[in-house]
């Protein structure tokens, strides 16, 4: 058994984490219900106590509330499952215990007459995560999976199986730095799972300030190759400067669109911020209500230098903000508008968006 206290303290990235974890669920598990009936599947392969040590809840404990919270909620599933591993058996007893807090004043024994199957296992997300799928008859059926590793990430084989299940989410978290650290390390074998190959082992031939933005940039390619239709990966960094890499597969536009609205809707976190792994200037953007959307502007700049004397119309650009950016397409004509005050693009009636000569001068002020 490990020595490593339960719970333990919560990292200030985890608690925006959870924050958009919450905003998601409950945009989630409606759409699910209506469009499925609720016979859609919530895993996790991490699941951890549900508490941290302050009281905070875990994100079982987020999903569990958000479920039966409202009380119209509990009239709506046929066959919901909850399905949670951890491979730490003090994480599935004291999980149990706050997950029992959370249901009330529905007992976790009575949720099944709410049309809600819940299962708490003991094991490694792998293979016990997938039996535990199979076992309650989830494939073939929508899910949304979590696998919120420690920073390891999880294997391809997973990911690739979640992609082909129909209308399945997956959100995973990895800490670039675990696999710049083992790259030259033959022995150590879980990257080669992780990226179904080896070819992540050329960060080890890169400079030490490019690995970790090597190491996203070919995780990002490697999920959406599994199989997902969208990506949308995030770093949230903290002020210790910690970062965490979030990455989102769905594929449905709906999805992603709704994930970004989870994102941007997150009260302010104080300490935490998000930064696009895409934008050239890496700026960290502070959660707060009126977010900065400075690095969407260098974004957008850079699609309209690419297209050169063509120029891209604004649909085009807002679906180049939902699609290529941590951006909402609702952001985007606001960031255009303030480059045309600028001068740093321009615009004929009718007629496309074109990058100016200006733009250099834009872009060192």
């Amino acid at each position: 058994m490990s020595t490593n206290p339960v719970p333990w303290p919560i990292e200030p990235h985890t608690v925006a984490k959870h924050a958009v974890y919450r905003q998601y669920f409950s945009k989630w598990f409606p759409i699910m219900t209506n469009g499925w009936g609720g016979n859609v599947t919530y895993a996790e392969g991490f699941s951890g106590p549900g508490i941290y040590t302050k009281g905070e809840p875990g994100s079982p404990v987020i999903a569990l509330q958000t479920l039966i919270g409202d009380e119209r909620n509990r009239t709506r599933y046929k066959k919901m499952r909850l399905l949670f591993v951890d491979h730490d058996e003090r994480c599935v007893t004291l999980l149990r215990k706050r997950l029992e807090v959370a249901s009330q004043p529905v007992s976790l024994d009575d949720l099944a007459r709410y049309g809600i199957d819940l299962d708490i296992r003991k094991g490694q997300c792998v293979p016990t995560l997938e039996r535990l799928l199979t076992e309650y008859k989830a494939w073939g059926r929508p899910m949304l999976v979590v696998l919120d590793t420690w920073g390891g990430g999880v294997p391809l084989d997973l990911v690739r199986r979640i992609a082909k299940n129909p209308s399945s989410e997956v959100l995973i978290t990895i800490q670039p730095q675990y696999f710049a650290r083992f790259a030259e390390v033959d022995s150590i074998e879980h990257g080669d799972e992780v990226f179904g190959g080896t070819t992540w082992r050329k960060v080890s031939e890169l400079p030490s300030d490019r690995k970790a933005r090597w190491v996203i940039e070919h995780y990002r390619d490697v999920i959406r190759k599994a199989g997902f239709g969208f990506v949308l990966d995030f770093e949230l960094i903290d002020n210790r400067g910690q970062a965490l890499y979030l990455v989102f597969g769905t594929d449905h536009r709906r999805g992603l669109q709704k994930m970004k609205e989870a994102m941007w809707e997150v009260d302010d976190v104080s300490g935490v911020g998000y930064r696009d792994p895409r934008d050239p200037g890496q700026q960290t953007l502070e959660i707060v209500f009126e977010p900065n959307v400075e690095p969407l502007k260098r974004l957008l700049l850079n699609a309209l230098r690419a297209e050169g004397p063509a120029g891209c119309t604004v649909m085009q650009l807002r679906t180049f903000a939902l699609y290529r950016t941590v951006f909402k397409e609702s952001q985007v004509v606001p960031a255009l508008n303030a480059l045309l005050d600028k001068g740093a693009i321009e615009m004929s009636e009718p007629g496309p968006l074109r990058f100016t000569s200006n733009v250099r001068a834009h872009e060192s002020s």
